[in-house]
């Protein structure tokens, strides 16, 4: 049987995952929203795409796609933007503490870069669009016989054209050296390779806190993880990122951990872009308070009523058919 692709929840992780990549943070003029989507929509939203039909066809679940996720980082940040090697590349000060001699790169930006790239660029589309997604079709593979290479090939020609783009406007036709070229093919290639051999773990009896608990943590881990860009904000982060990773990890095991817990863990990192446009400060500074006040209300707005429309739709659901677990 033929299989074809699932458009919407397809459509849903385009337009997802550059919107929690760059634009829910505020900064961007509304004005020019459109734009900054329909550039990064056929990098980011292939990108999520093909990590989650990667997993689900071998069978994998989340833990797969945290690594392939993280392997899409690594590349990302050290091939095709090369902001992990560039000094000159956006706003970033690279001579920054544990800054490692001879690969010439910041351990901090290494983790927040990848880092944010699995949890905003990767996980939260992929799990907003399964919440909207009927249980049978969860796990399957969403892109179909004519989808798959239709989408690789839109990743492919949207990394050329966001390499040249940023080498050009941003890089100051900064080249990363071999060697770092090198390290990270290398990097993301253990980590898919480590996702494709991930086995589920035997189920345990272990207690499970509520949904409301767990998307409370996912909303202070996400606010929390990188308190400032310091050595000690480093420590925080990898503190709290393998505390995140480690006790979900623990609880995913459990038979009583469900699609729900998912759902929740990714809102409570949503909502997060609720209140971050107002910390953070803008792209461009030298735009007026008012307009930033604009910017930033829109883009908690967004944010607000996704969770909004997804609780909406899990109420829905679950009045059809009750979930699964994973």
């Amino acid at each position: 049987m033929t299989r074809r692709t699932r458009w919407l929840p397809v459509l849903g992780v385009l337009v997802a995952a550059p919107w929690f990549a760059e634009m829910a943070w505020g900064g961007i003029a509304v004005t020019e929203l459109p734009l900054v989507l329909v550039f990064l929509a056929p990098l980011y939203g292939s990108a999520a795409l093909l990590v989650r039909e990667v997993a689900r066809r071998a069978g994998g679940g989340w833990p797969s796609m945290l690594m392939l996720a993280a392997a899409f980082g690594v590349l990302q940040a050290g091939v095709v933007d090369q902001s992990l090697f560039n000094p000159s590349y956006g706003r970033f000060d690279f001579q920054h503490p544990v800054h490692v001699a001879g690969l010439d790169v910041s351990l901090y930006f290494l983790f927040a870069f990848v880092s944010g790239h699995v949890v905003a660029s990767i996980a939260m589309p992929i799990a907003l669009a399964e919440a909207w997604t009927r249980a049978p079709s969860r796990r399957r593979p969403w892109l179909g016989r004519l989808g798959l290479p239709v989408v690789a090939t839109v990743y492919v020609l949207a990394s050329v054209v966001n390499h040249l783009g940023v080498k050009d406007e941003e890089g100051h036709g900064f080249q990363a050296a071999p060697v770092q070229t090198f390290v990270a093919v290398v990097a993301a290639a253990l980590l898919v390779a480590g996702a494709l051999r991930w086995r589920r773990r035997d189920v345990t009896d272990v207690q499970v806190p509520s949904t409301v608990a767990v998307a409370a943590i996912g909303f202070a881990a996400y606010l929390l993880y990188l308190p400032g860009e310091s050595g000690a904000a480093l420590a925080v982060g990898v503190v709290v990122a393998t505390g995140v990773v480690a006790v979900v990890g623990r609880w995913s095991t459990s038979p009583r951990w469900t699609d729900a817990h998912v759902t929740a863990l990714v809102i409570g990192s949503v909502l997060v872009g609720v209140v971050m446009p107002f910390l953070v400060e803008p792209y461009d500074d030298a735009v007026t308070a008012g307009r930033e006040v604009v910017q930033d209300t829109a883009a908690a707005a967004v944010c607000l009523a996704g969770v909004a429309a997804t609780w909406w739709r899990l109420r829905v659901l679950a009045r059809r058919r009750p979930t699964s677990g994973p």
